[in-house]
Formats: C-alpha cells, structure tokens, sequence
C-alpha cells in the first residue's frame, strides 16, 4: 500500500480512533519491555487489576470492533512487529480499560515434532483477533488464565 492511500485511511480515523490507534503503537513495544523485565505472569497480574478508564482520558466508545482495528492497525503498520502474545495481551488490556470483560486466551499445539503455542483474546466465546478456527488449531488451556493476587507488580 501506497505511504498516499495509508495517510488517506489515517485521515478517515475519528479522533477516538487515533487516540486508540497511538495508545496501540505505544503499548506494544512496552508490553514487550514489562514481559522481559517482570515476567508474563506480574504483567498479566497487573493487566487484570487495572480499573476502568485509569488514564483517566474521556471513554472511548465500547466498541470491541473499533478497539481490535486499531489493535491490529498498530500491529501491521508500526514500527514494531509484536508477537501474538503481545497483541494479545494490548487488546485485552484496552478492553479491560473501557469496562470491557474478556478473556486472554493460550492454546498449544504439536507441530513437526515441537511444541508451538498461540494467544488471542475472546469476547462472549468469540474470537476477537485471530480467525475463529484458532480453537481448532491449537487446543485453549481449559479456562482463561486467572491472576494470582500476590504476583500483582
């Protein structure tokens, strides 16, 4: 795609959609940096004890479709190309911020003789950033990943 028709879709983008789309871009790379100094599990924990809307900018819409664009949109297009668990982890943090319940979710799979693993996140048992096959190619742990209160940061 052309650098005219990005800043063409770019300009198209509600202000509520930048806002979301530049706490995205600043968020994947951090999410990297707190999982390799705290470890998955302290970031997780922190995630999940995040109250609504702690930066205290004006909500944005409850849209979880809106949401997982810019999510995506910041993966795709950003200077830094986050893994799957990186994503994961933004969008259900974001959703988390806007007083929208979901679920992290982790799946494992065999493939040619190693062990791969894969995360997405799901609203209402629906996929939000990954196809809705993900459950068939890799087996979900039985429930989502519940925090610990102790390993909070």
């Amino acid at each position: 795609m052309s650098a005219v028709n990005s800043w063409r879709k770019l300009k198209k983008l509600s202000w509520s959609e930048l806002r979301l789309l530049v706490r995205s871009l600043m968020l994947l790379p951090l999410t990297a940096v707190c999982i390799k100094l705290f470890g998955f599990r302290r970031l997780y924990a922190a995630i999940a004890f995040t109250k609504k809307n702690w930066y205290h900018l004006e909500p944005i819409k409850k849209d979880i479709y809106v949401i997982t664009r810019m999510v995506s949109l910041a993966s795709n297009r950003g200077l830094y190309r986050p893994n799957c668990l990186q994503k994961s982890l933004v969008l259900w943090w974001l959703l988390r911020c806007q007083g929208i319940e979901s679920d992290l979710r982790i799946g494992v799979r065999k493939q040619d003789g190693s062990l791969e693993a894969h995360a997405w996140v799901e609203y209402e048992g629906d996929v939000l950033n990954d196809s809705s096959d993900v459950k068939e190619r890799f087996a979900p742990f039985a429930g989502a990943i519940l925090p610990l209160k102790e390993q909070a940061l």
